[in-house]
């Protein structure tokens, strides 16, 4: 696996550069349905990237607040590593919507026109978990209990080799699923400026079942942890938006 891609004088991080080509796409093929400008989906874009790493990096180090308490100097160290996809969210939300009033874009129409991004986005990330070691599973007693898709030979953050729950291939399963899913959604053209809530409520009960496997060190609330609680408030809220009536009129594409 490549966690990071060189080009000429310059080495992008993969899933950094994978998050930029998602949303761009996605904002791409909305300006080829629907008529837009290409150079303000383009700010657009730009405010949502921008939000999403910052609110990305924030929440990791959030969450792993119990070794960035005696390390802060890394906390703004983005080629360090460590992103949040919980983070990536909430930030690319404010920066979509910053973009979409400072260029005068329909924000719901533009959420439905990203729905795509979020499955490929959970893919890339989870290959890159599987790349550099991050989000593995909790160890099991013994391999002769489990399918070789279930657990296996696993290297922790540390380098530790154990058997473990194959929670990188979970994720990648679910992103695929959700792929699957949002490409029905689009063709038989159903749930207009919902599926995107959809989908991503969906996305998060897969990472809040996935957490209970998962054995990588997060900053735990009463046992629970802090990952999983905020994959739940996700979770509800998009629900919620996904049945909530319009308030106004929509105009369908």
């Amino acid at each position: 696996m490549f966690t990071e891609i060189v080009i000429g004088p310059y080495t992008l991080r993969t899933f950094s550069l994978a998050l930029a080509l998602a949303i761009a796409a996605a904002l791409g093929l909305a300006a080829l349905r629907r008529g837009w400008r290409f150079g303000d989906l383009v700010d657009v874009w730009l405010t949502g990237f921008a939000g999403g790493i910052v609110g990305a990096r924030l929440f990791h180090v959030l969450l792993q607040w119990t070794y960035f308490s005696d390390n802060l100097g890394e906390a703004l160290r983005l080629n360090a590593g460590g992103l949040d996809w919980h983070g990536a969210v909430f930030g690319g939300l404010v920066g979509l919507w910053i973009g979409s009033r400072w260029r005068k874009l329909p924000f719901r129409a533009l959420l439905d026109a990203l729905t795509p991004a979020l499955p490929l986005l959970a893919l890339a990330g989870w290959i890159g978990c599987y790349a550099v070691a991050c989000g593995y599973g909790a160890e099991v007693d013994t391999l002769a209990n489990y399918s070789p898709i279930v657990a296996s030979e696993i290297r922790d953050i540390y380098g530790i080799l154990a058997p473990r729950y194959n929670t990188q291939i979970f994720g990648m399963g679910l992103a695929l699923v959700l792929m699957l899913s949002t490409a029905v959604l689009f063709w038989r053209k159903w749930l207009y400026y919902r599926r995107f809530w959809l989908v991503l409520g969906l996305l998060s009960v897969g990472m809040l079942v996935i957490g209970f496997y998962r054995g990588d060190e997060v900053l735990s609330i009463d046992g629970v942890r802090g990952d999983q609680i905020l994959d739940g408030v996700i979770a509800g809220y998009s629900f919620i938006l996904a049945i909530k009536p319009f308030h106004h009129p929509v105009t369908l594409p």
